[in-house]
């Protein structure tokens, strides 16, 4: 069902489909699926690598095969077989034909967020980009440096790999102007209830009787496998909610932060605040510093919370010769810059160098 759902929408959209790949982490959650139950992280990871390889073994299925067109104007297929596919592995068993034909993009490009040692190894196995929550320049490159350096295992070159943190951003005419108003959208998005609710993923108990305006509980958090913000995946950030609390109650003495101050200034989002100017200078040297290989962009108003930025930053990226001018493509895989499934990678022994091809 769900890669019939994906080759659909790949066909639909013209080849600009994703799929963000993401694992159930608790017993909660898990109860949604069929299968029910709760699986261990590493077990959890080995299944959903198993379904989506089997993912990609359906869309594959139509691989080669020869669509002619009849004389009514259809189409048929020369092999009757195509979509044929068998299955049999440690999680899932199945056999059948796949009915969709092969999609623009072969494949939709696959995002994956995991910052545990088993989601970077699932992500270097088999994702095509992977979100990223460190938000400061030398944690960005720490982690852009260890999911890099695991593609080789899985015979992947660096670039088979994009590392995209979500980013907001503030623009003014001046460094001041934007710092101001970024101050006053972060206090409009973190409301009271809300800085409660960010707390209660860290301490696990019910803190709706606390003042978001005063200080931290002094009570510890409760660590136990159960969560009083189930189905939450915010819960996974924070695995040692001992340390995070000690670490947060330092942060709001020193700097005499409330209970919501402190939620404000330690979000995890990356946020780039300043002119034009300076926004598209720190984005770039976030890029060249290889701490990112992009960013995507997460307006705080919608619709048209982009406009400012399509209209004041990237004219200047595009000036300074790092952003395109147009596309060289269709399919969302070409606008990431991305390898087809069906086309030879450079890092395929059987990919004919370019020299040579030209030569041909």
């Amino acid at each position: 069902m769900r890669s019939r759902q994906f080759a659909s929408l790949d066909h639909l959209s013209g080849g600009r489909s994703a799929w963000n790949v993401v694992t159930s982490w608790d017993a909660f959650t898990g109860e949604n699926f069929r299968r029910g139950g709760f699986l261990p992280q590493d077990e959890r990871y080995s299944r959903a690598k198993e379904f989506l390889d089997t993912a990609h073994e359906l869309f594959d299925s139509w691989r080669g095969d020869e669509v002619l067109a009849d004389t009514a104007g259809g189409v048929f297929l020369r092999d009757a077989k195509a979509g044929a596919f068998v299955h049999r592995g440690p999680h899932f068993d199945i056999h059948g034909r796949f009915d969709v034909p092969r999609s623009p993009q072969g494949r939709p490009v696959i995002f994956q967020a995991g910052d545990s040692d088993e989601g970077r190894e699932f992500a270097a196995a088999s994702a095509d980009a992977i979100f990223s929550r460190h938000a400061t320049l030398v944690e960005g490159r720490a982690f852009y440096a260890d999911v890099k350096a695991r593609l080789a295992a899985y015979g992947r070159r660096p670039d088979h790999l994009l590392v995209l943190p979500a980013a907001t951003f503030v623009l003014g005419d001046t460094d001041a102007e934007a710092e101001e108003q970024a101050r006053e959208v972060r206090r409009q998005q973190v409301s009271g209830a809300t800085a409660l609710k960010h707390l209660e993923f860290v301490w696990n108990r019910d803190l709706s009787g606390y003042d978001p305006d005063g200080p931290l509980p002094d009570i510890d958090p409760v660590v136990a496998e159960e969560h009083i913000s189930r189905g939450r995946a915010q819960v996974r950030m924070y695995r040692d909610p001992l340390a995070t609390a000690r670490e947060w109650r330092e942060l709001a003495e020193a700097n005499q932060w409330s209970i919501r101050d402190l939620v404000i200034h330690t979000g995890n989002r990356q946020t780039f605040v300043g002119s034009p100017r300076t926004v598209a200078r720190t984005i770039d040297h976030f890029v060249q510093s290889d701490a990112s290989d992009g960013f995507i962009l997460v307006p705080h108003l919608t619709p048209g919370g982009l406009d400012p930025f399509a209209d004041r930053v990237v004219p200047l990226l595009q000036e300074w010769g790092v952003y395109r001018t147009e596309y060289e493509g269709t399919t969302l895989r070409h606008h990431l810059g991305l390898d087809h499934p069906d086309e030879p990678s450079s890092a395929d022994p059987r990919a004919v160098p370019a020299g040579e091809a030209a030569a041909r």
